[in-house]
């Protein structure tokens, strides 16, 4: 019995083994060919290419400095959601993109006779990218912010304040999407005089960052 069905299948299958041809064997490898296309790894995405999307989370903490009121030092954590917006261009170690940033703060405490819970966010972020270095990309950046607090801060003047900041720092692609990022920002904490006495808050902000490019 089982010889019998062997025989048949032999015989049905013959047909189409007497009509294979070169063009059917083409039709497969380039079926093939366009599944691997398909199936192959993602171009890689990062700082130095246009149109990639950051996702980062980011940590820190800041130390006074002179041109304000003192005692303020703080820790503050961000998310940040960065566009590149163009491609490299630019001569040399100049060469570079320009990425727009913006930035929710969920978590801020400052130290000011006691303990200061904030949070905010900074709408405004651009930043420079130097891609000239396929591993270490250097960028400066600018932007600003708002920042409601727990209580006014500094002590006598507001509980909400602008946020101007703006730095240096660099990014170590990891892999092909995954960069870690440290820097170093100069923030100001200020009313800008919505309240009177304005004295501000000047600080260094010391950061580590882990972002995800898309």
């Amino acid at each position: 019995m089982v010889e019998s069905a062997f025989a048949l299948l032999q015989k049905a299958m013959t047909p189409m083994r007497d009509s294979f041809s070169w063009d059917a064997l083409r039709f497969v490898l380039a079926a093939l060919l366009v599944w691997g296309a398909c199936a192959a790894p993602a171009v890689a995405q990062g700082p130095g290419q246009s149109h990639s999307t950051e996702w980062a989370v980011v940590t820190g903490g800041a130390t006074d400095l002179p041109g304000g009121v003192r005692g303020g030092a703080f820790w503050a954590a961000q998310l940040r959601w960065g566009k590149v917006l163009t491609a490299p261009h630019g001569p040399g170690p100049r060469r570079g993109t320009l990425e727009y940033a913006f930035e929710i703060v969920p978590a801020m405490v400052l130290h000011q006779n006691g303990a200061v819970y904030g949070g905010g966010f900074n709408p405004f972020f651009w930043q420079y990218n130097f891609t000239s270095h396929p591993r270490i990309v250097p960028y400066f950046q600018v932007g600003g912010g708002m920042l409601w607090t727990s209580r006014d801060f500094p002590a006598g003047t507001s509980s909400f304040n602008f946020t101007p900041q703006g730095g240096i720092g660099a990014y170590w692609v990891r892999t092909e999407r995954s960069t870690v990022a440290l820097g170093v920002r100069f923030h100001h904490i200020s009313n800008a005089g919505i309240t009177k006495p304005n004295p501000g808050h000047n600080a260094l902000y010391f950061y580590a960052g882990l972002s995800w490019w898309r």
